[in-house]
């Protein structure tokens, strides 16, 4: 997310909330694999991004969320998305868009039928809260002509580094890509889009 600034082990654990004995194995893992570098202070920056995030969609797994799938009537993807928006602000769910609908609110490119969006699990009502959007929304649970995904994700680190766009709080768009690669449609063109836009100035900014 911050590939061009040098940060210190500890601030790095600090910042994503791990064990900095953790933090200090994951960071031996990557300079290993030389995914990260350090300058003279032993401070970290990735080396090259890319290869962290090819790393990165190498290994993630999306069905390891839960993942509610079910039918809301909407007539468009834009229109459904709005809806899922202002009833997750009304009912006061802390959420964020992903996938195929959050591409399109950072970057326009394709028309998506289907939206995706992280629920907060650990809010003290979070299961009242969820029923009260459900109903709200009248979801009609069912895998079958879904159009709406619920996430309860299984690491709070899918919301890390939220931010709104055109009037709807998205994930960062690097796990929006990650998200990409598990989504229908025209997911893949909208990740490989999404992409483009994600490090447009890492060569300038290393001289190459």
């Amino acid at each position: 997310m911050h590939y061009n600034d040098f940060i210190s082990q500890r601030d790095l654990a600090l910042a994503t909330e791990m064990d900095e004995g953790f933090t200090s194995r994951i960071v031996s893992q990557m300079e290993e694999q030389r995914l990260v570098e350090r300058n003279k202070v032993g401070k970290l920056r990735a080396r090259d991004p890319n290869l962290i995030l090819d790393a990165w969609a190498d290994e993630y797994d999306f069905s390891k969320h839960e993942v509610r799938k079910g039918h809301v009537v909407a007539r468009s993807g834009e229109d459904l998305a709005q809806q899922v928006v202002g009833a997750c602000e009304a009912v006061g769910i802390e959420y964020g868009l992903t996938g195929l609908a959050a591409a399109w609110k950072v970057s326009p490119f394709a028309n998506f039928r289907l939206v995706t969006v992280y629920l907060n699990r650990d809010e003290g009502a979070a299961l009242r809260e969820s029923v009260a959007l459900r109903e709200k929304l009248s979801f009609r649970e069912e895998s079958r002509g879904a159009n709406l995904w619920l996430v309860s994700p299984n690491d709070e680190g899918v919301l890390f580094e939220r931010c709104r766009y055109q009037g709807a709080i998205c994930v960062h768009p690097i796990q929006i890509f990650l998200d990409l690669k598990s989504q229908p449609e025209r997911a893949r063109e909208a990740a490989d889009h999404l992409r483009s836009e994600l490090f447009p100035d890492f060569r300038a900014n290393r001289g190459r």
